[in-house]
């Protein structure tokens, strides 16, 4: 927070607000023009992942705005960044915004972000600290002593007095500095007395802190881990950017997982349910299906009460017969309220039935074998979809028939055709990745040469991956399969099966599935899956 405060007042300070936007449940992302650069301000109250920092990244952001949106625009567009403040080395911003109202008049406002896990919040105020709204509710309720409302005088939270700033003061023994030093995570903590037990001055590492404007990400275990410094004691090789790109590198991924998580948690559930309602059916179809295989039981039934109806009466309810086909006694059940040849045709009747019923069962089941495959497909790229990968499969669904579509469509993205990845090898060669069914068709039958090199791993759900080109060399060919198998859904498999081929050896089979494919002749290649292959790719 401090070197961040320190980086804004750098760049935005006096800058001027051009719109707001409330991109999420727990997000504000404002536009700023200064020093003829324009800037995205992120204010993020998450509980997981709050955090203030100017952001390269492309957010979805509603057509409409919602009232809360409305608000924040009414009192703050037009005006400007006055000062950007830390409270002590606490984790809250204060941005003073200055403004005009509509009678001319110069006014002052207060937004405090305060970064506190879930408890997180962004509250907007006027001069005298007085509430005007905030993303997060708290009423006496639910708080009595420090409630956040409209209306209410704003109050900074309780903070611990005893605690010392780390950028002033010496080293202090303890096993755990967040109980010494403000603002000091324990991350941090841990790395400081690391460093200071294998000799390193505590002044020098602060003095390194403070000076720093690089964020160090260190993965440990599938989870990363930054700061402004080199976490040493991880012993992992960290990567390291600018400070706002380190932010944007380290969060992009966990956001586009948290905004599909909120805006389409409701599709996700819905693909989940059709697959298992699918895996369900096609259960019972088979179990179906043996029952009626066994159907020349009731032929021979028939068969013996039509040879025995001179001991078959109306009225009886079952009859014990001599089974002739093979020896055997056989109790038969009747219908009493039909004569004996009635009761023969009956059987006949189920016969016909069940044999009839087969061929229908075999239609149904290849039919429901294909759903699941379907079905299973948008697991795998959901899995690995983008928010606006997301809104392409919802789409899809649409257009298959099995989401209604809404008569007011709030496109967030107008485009004339499905968007897609482009990656260039450090060779400079074009590689592009569907990231859904309707990118993969569009990419495989539409953009790509005849002649460019198709990848997709055989018999799993999974992304189309082409390289443009056909004579490709093993770095290409195994660089293009990892890409193939990473996102599929053995991507945590070993020696995935990796198919290639030339496009024009590919068709689009007559009524199927979007994403589905004929491969007429292709090799195959056999892949261990590592996500690392995408480090050495240039994303365009």
């Amino acid at each position: 927070m401090h070197q961040v405060i320190g980086a804004l007042n750098n760049t935005i300070t006096g800058g001027r607000i051009n719109k707001i936007y409330q991109i999420s449940k727990y997000e504000l992302l404002i536009n700023v023009r200064s020093n003829r650069t324009n800037y995205k301000l992120l204010l993020s109250c998450h509980p997981m992942y709050a955090r203030i920092q100017l952001t390269n990244l492309n957010y979805p952001t509603p057509d409409s705005p919602n009232p809360l949106t409305m608000l924040f625009r009414k009192h703050l567009d037009g005006g400007y960044i006055k000062a950007v403040k830390q409270i002590e080395l606490d984790r809250i911003c204060h941005i003073i915004f200055g403004s005009y109202n509509e009678f001319g008049d110069y006014v002052e406002y207060n937004c405090y972000i305060e970064i506190m896990g879930k408890h997180s919040n962004i509250i907007l105020c006027n001069h005298e600290n007085k509430i005007i709204d905030c993303l997060k509710r708290i009423t006496p309720n639910i708080n009595s002593e420090r409630f956040i409302q409209p209306g209410a005088i704003y109050r900074l939270p309780p903070m611990n007095g005893n605690k010392v700033n780390p950028f002033t003061s010496d080293f202090i023994e303890n096993n755990n500095l967040t109980k010494v030093y403000q603002g000091m995570s324990p991350i941090l903590s841990k790395e400081i007395i690391y460093r200071h037990d294998n000799g390193d001055d505590f002044k020098n590492i602060m003095q390194e802190l403070n000076s720093s404007e690089t964020i160090y990400i260190s993965k440990v275990d599938d989870r990363e881990y930054f700061h402004l410094i080199p976490l040493t004691h991880l012993n992992v090789k960290p990567v390291f950017y600018p400070l706002f790109e380190g932010l944007d590198q380290h969060f992009n991924l966990i956001d586009q997982k948290e905004r599909i998580k909120q805006q389409t948690s409701n599709l996700t559930k819905y693909i989940q349910n059709e697959y298992q309602k699918n895996v369900n059916k096609l259960a019972k179809l088979e179990a179906t299906l043996e029952d009626s295989k066994n159907s020349d039981e009731y032929r021979i039934i028939g068969d013996l009460l039509y040879s025995n109806l001179h001991l078959l009466k109306k009225g009886m309810r079952h009859i014990e017969l001599d089974n002739y086909y093979d020896n055997t006694k056989i109790m038969v059940d009747l219908d009493e309220k039909l004569d004996p040849k009635a009761n023969a045709q009956k059987y006949y009747n189920k016969y016909q039935k069940a044999k009839n019923s087969i061929n229908v069962l075999n239609e149904q089941i290849e039919l429901t074998k294909k759903e699941i495959n379907y079905f299973d497909s948008l697991i795998t790229l959901m899995n690995n979809a983008s928010y606006y990968d997301a809104l392409e499969i919802k789409e899809e669904l649409e257009q298959q028939g099995y989401l209604k579509k809404k008569t007011k469509t709030n496109s967030i993205r107008k485009k004339k055709h499905p968007s897609f990845e482009t990656y260039y090898t450090k060779d400079g060669i074009e590689i592009w990745v569907g990231k859904n069914n309707l990118q993969n068709d569009y990419l495989t039958f539409k953009h790509a040469h005849r002649y460019d090199t198709w990848f997709h791993v055989k018999d799993m759900p999974g992304s189309h991956v082409i390289v443009k080109g056909n004579d490709l060399d093993e770095y290409t060919i195994r660089l293009a399969s990892n890409m193939a198998a990473c996102l599929s859904k053995g991507k945590n498999s070993s020696s995935v099966p990796v198919n290639y081929t030339l496009v024009k050896t590919l068709k689009k089979p007559h009524g199927s599935k979007p994403g589905q494919v004929l491969l007429d002749s292709y090799k195959t290649i056999y892949i261990d899956p590592d996500e690392a292959c995408f480090n050495e790719l240039t994303k365009k």
